[in-house]
Parts: structure tokens; C-alpha cells; sequence
């Protein structure tokens, strides 16, 4: 069984355009007029009464329009449409078509078949060892050619929309032969840039007075992998077409390959030709909270990993200049903030212009994966934060970026630390305390004043004492022998009590596990001033 639903491009033999002056070339689009909507709509009821019918009686009914003085061009290509919306079956439902020619043939070639009794013995024997009637048999042997399938279901539409179907699909054909394109448009630049993402194109946009203008590179400016790539940059015309108001150019190669054509349409052009399709594809339909399965693989296990950076999918974009870059992730933590773009499709000319769009933005960290198996020119690594991947994005080289940018800011957050003047009010301030008032993070701090001391303060575990308090609590535990005592003397201050025991010059006897046992005493003096 067979349920076509392709991208809309259409075989290249059907593509129907016009050459212009000054090298430039149209589509044929197909005009909403009383002729075209009526071979339209009477194409569309050869298909609904094509049900459980031979496609190869489908096709006769379909070639007699051609036989009017139809366009066969134009008759093929709404054909090549309506057959996207049907499903085709070979009509065997006890034979399968292959393994019944198989088993003939080779029984055929046994017994060197030369005649129709001989044949008709074979039929016979493969029939009986396959346990099926010899009439079954017969019927399925050529049940599964094209011509013998049977139209069992056709999804219908009306002629207006296939029309303008049939029109969106000639300027996607002919832009699968495109060197490059340019478009801009109003409105709708979340969905045209998620689609661009999710399809790997390769794109840059830049902003001007009027918003943006996006730039793409055509398929036939790969050295591999066109097919793949046209039929992506042809999926993303209806999108662009979904806009209010929109604009695009593109470089077309001609036939011979020797000459370039202009090809250039917008919204006040297009009007109601071919604006107004719903475009959607069960890939579209299917498509989950990631753009890929790549994203999807590489997000579950960065959040398994538990690095303590949050990552985010789509991110604001940034700016380059004038240019405007959408990251596919950004991983954030305590003010940090590094971003992961993920490349599909990509030429070493579009990495390296890619690369230094990101130069030029100097507060922006990002990495960028480069898938190695969908290079379109011949691979030469490039420097930076480019990692090469085959299948997963790898997490190592991500976590360990992560790591150094954090101990650098870390360190650059002490080194801020360190040079201003810092004074310490209150009896007792923690060193989270001292992160909060300055705006750091509590590494910082403990990076910075791991060497530094402040008049009329003595450090004691993660806190600043107050020589006052200190002596405050010296003349409370002046006189104790009980380490149970001396704890709950303590206990109010808040801090670690075997620390500050250890600051004003106590050691520790301990009774085993019980407090109550364990004894402390004064063995050295310690200046609190």
C-alpha cells in the first residue's frame, strides 16, 4: 500500500515557465478562470470515480484531456497531485504479487516452459503448493505493476484550491533549481525561521529600515545532497507565502548550465494565485516541541547529565551587526550564558561566514555543532568552537566549555571583588551575605577573600565574626567543661560552634558518641583583637 503525501515539487519535465527579457524567467501559473477551474474540476472527478478502479484506467480517462488541446504539462501536473492524495493497492489479498513470480518463474525455469500447455501446468503446480486457486493465482502475478493497482481511497478537493496548489508547486520547482534566494517579509518570521531551522537550511538574515531580509543558499550551489536540500528549500516557500505581505528573488540556472536566470515574485503579484494554500505535511503535522530528532537526542541527555546550567530551546535571537542570528539552545546559569547552534546542510563558505557573524559579537559565547556527514563541499575543520559530530551532538565537549566559562567568570567575579572596598558591618556576616551585596556569586567571594582579612573581624567557617562578639562569646564559655554546654551556649549565634571553639583556642575530649561525656579545655590562647 501506497499513501503519497511528498513535497509539493513537481517532476522537472513538468515545470512550465516563460523567458523574459533580460534574462529572466517566470512560471506559467494557471489563471482562476472558467477553463481552468472546469478541466480542474473535471480532472478531480476522474479521480473520485476512479474508486476501485485500475490506474491504468485512471490514466487512459486522464490522457483524453491532453487529447482536447489541454496542456499536457498542466494535465500531468494537477495528475501529480491528485495521485499524492490517493491510496493505490495491488489486488491480491491471498497471493502475494512478488512471491507468486518468484515461485513460477523459478518452477519455469525447471522445467524449460516452451508452450501454453506447459505454462498452464506450472500456473497449476505453483497454485496447488501454494494452496490457492489457480484464478487467484493468475490474477496476482501482475497485481502489484502500476497500471494493475487499484485506486482504493482519494482524499478530494475542490478545484480552486488545486489550482492554487498546482501554482504554489511550479514556483517550488523552480526554485529547486535555484543557485540562491532572497526574501523578505511582514509578519510570520517565528514560523518562516523555525521551519528554516527544522529543514537545516542554510541562512543568514540581516536587518534593514524596512525589518528583515533573509538570504538562502540554493540547492544548486552544493556540490552533493541537492535533491535533499531543494526539497527542503522548496518546503519552506509556503511558509513565506503564509505572510501578510512578502518579496523574494532567486538566481535560476538554466538548462545548459551555462546561463543564469532572474526570477522574481511577490505578495501583489501572487495575490490570489497562490497566498491563500494551506500548507501542511504529516512531517509538519508530527512535529514534536524539538525541530529534530538531533536536538531532541542531545536535550534528554544534557538535562540527565546535571551540570547545573539550564538549557533553554529558542532562544532571542542576536545581533550581529546588522545581521540577526537565531541560536538552536542557550545554557544558563547565575547570570552566564552560553548558546549551541546546530548545523545541518552547511559549505565551508557558509561555516566560515557563519563564524565570523559570531566574531563580531563580543559578548556572546557560543559553540557550533557541525554535523560532518551533511557537508556540501569538501570538509576542512575550522578552529574555535566548532564541534564535528556524526549522529549526537556530544556532551563532553559542551560540559567542559561550560565548565571554563564558569571558572573564568568565577575567577573574574573574585578579581571584581578584590578591587573594590569592601567593609563589613554587623556582628556576624556570612559570606552569602557579601555575595548578595555585591552582586556575585558565593565562589567568587571565597576566591577572593580566601586571602584577605578585615579590621575587627576574625573568619570562622563560612562567616565573619566581630572580635566583640568574640569576646562576648569567650565570657560565655568561660568556666564550661561540658561540650554539651558549651554547644547550646552557642547554638543562638548561628555559626559553627566547632569552629568558633577552635577560634578562641578550646580542644575537644570525646566520650565516644555521647556529649554529655565529652569534655572541652582551654589549651592555648588566641588574641581576639
Amino acid at each position: 500500500m501506497c499513501f503519497c503525501e511528498v513535497p509539493n515539487v513537481l517532476p522537472s519535465n513538468l515545470l512550465r515557465v516563460r523567458f523574459m527579457r533580460g534574462q529572466a524567467v517566470r512560471p506559467i501559473y494557471a489563471q482562476l478562470n472558467a477553463g481552468t477551474l472546469s478541466l480542474a474540476e473535471r480532472v478531480i472527478g476522474s479521480f473520485e470515480k476512479g474508486v476501485r478502479s485500475r490506474k491504468g484506467e485512471l490514466n487512459e480517462r486522464l490522457r483524453a484531456f491532453e487529447d482536447e488541446g489541454f496542456d499536457y504539462r498542466l494535465v500531468r501536473g494537477l495528475s501529480t497531485l491528485l495521485e499524492r492524495r490517493c491510496v493505490f493497492e495491488a489486488d491480491s489479498p491471498a497471493v502475494n504479487p512478488m512471491g507468486a513470480r518468484t515461485a513460477v518463474f523459478e518452477e519455469a525455469s525447471r522445467v524449460k516452459v516452451v508452450s501454453a500447455e506447459e505454462r498452464e501446468r506450472v500456473i497449476q503446480g505453483v497454485a496447488t503448493s501454494l494452496k490457492v486457486q489457480q484464478e487467484a493465482l493468475e490474477k496476482a502475478l501482475y497485481s502489484d505493476v502500476e497500471e494493475e493497482l487499484i485506486l482504493r481511497k482519494f482524499d478530494s478537493i475542490e478545484p480552486e484550491p488545486l489550482v492554487k496548489h498546482y501554482n504554489l508547486s511550479l514556483t517550488q520547482t523552480l526554485l529547486f533549481k535555484s543557485l540562491r534566494m532572497e526574501f523578505t517579509a511582514t509578519g510570520n518570521w517565528k514560523n518562516i525561521l523555525r521551519a528554516a531551522k527544522r529543514l537545516g537550511l542554510m541562512y543568514s538574515i540581516e536587518r534593514n529600515d524596512g525589518g528583515y531580509t533573509a538570504s538562502l543558499d540554493g540547492p544548486l550551489s552544493l556540490f552533493r545532497m541537492t535533491d535533499r536540500y531543494g526539497t527542503s528549500m522548496a518546503k519552506l516557500l509556503p511558509h513565506i507565502v503564509a505572510s501578510e505581505k512578502w518579496r523574494l528573488k532567486a538566481d535560476i540556472l538554466g538548462r545548459s548550465r551555462d546561463r543564469i536566470f532572474s526570477f522574481e515574485l511577490d505578495s501583489g503579484e501572487a495575490k490570489g494565485l497562490i497566498e491563500e494554500i494551506a500548507y501542511e505535511t504529516l512531517e509538519t503535522r508530527a512535529q514534536g516541541p524539538y525541530d529534530s530528532a538531533v536536538e531532541e537526542r542531545f536535550a534528554r541527555s544534557f538535562n540527565a547529565y546535571g551540570s547545573g546550567w539550564l538549557l533553554r530551546r529558542e532562544p532571542e535571537p542576536l545581533l550581529a551587526g546588522r545581521h540577526l542570528l537565531i541560536p538552536d539552545f542557550s545554557f544558563q546559569k547565575q547570570g552566564m550564558k552560553v548558546y549551541l547552534e546546530i548545523v545541518g546542510f552547511w559549505t565551508q563558505e557558509y561555516l566560515e561566514r557563519k563564524i565570523n557573524k559570531l566574531a563580531t559579537i563580543t559578548d556572546v559565547d557560543m559553540i557550533v555543532a557541525v554535523d560532518e556527514s551533511l557537508a556540501c563541499s569538501k570538509l576542512q575543520r575550522l578552529g574555535g568552537k566548532v564541534i564535528y559530530y556524526t549522529k549526537n551532538v556530544p556532551i563532553r565537549p559542551i560540559i567542559e566549555h561550560l565548565a571554563t566559562r564558569e571558572r573564568a567568570v568565577v575567577e573574574g567575579e573574585a578579581e571584581t571583588v578584590k578591587i573594590k572596598t569592601m567593609r563589613l558591618s554587623g556582628d556576624i556576616v556570612s559570606i552569602s551575605d557579601i555575595a548578595r551585596e555585591h552582586g556575585v556569586s558565593v565562589e567568587a567571594v571565597k576566591r577572593a577573600v580566601q586571602n584577605l582579612e578585615f579590621e575587627g573581624y576574625k573568619r570562622i567557617g563560612e562567616h565573619y565574626v566581630s572580635n566583640i562578639k568574640l569576646t562576648e562569646l569567650a565570657t560565655k564559655l568561660s568556666g564550661l567543661e561540658k561540650l554539651s554546654d558549651a554547644l547550646t551556649a552557642i547554638e543562638p549565634y548561628v555559626i559553627d560552634p566547632y569552629r568558633v571553639l577552635e577560634a578562641l583556642g578550646y580542644t575537644i575530649t570525646w566520650g565516644g558518641l555521647d556529649l554529655q561525656r565529652s569534655r572541652i579545655r582551654k589549651t592555648s590562647p588566641r588574641n581576639i583583637q
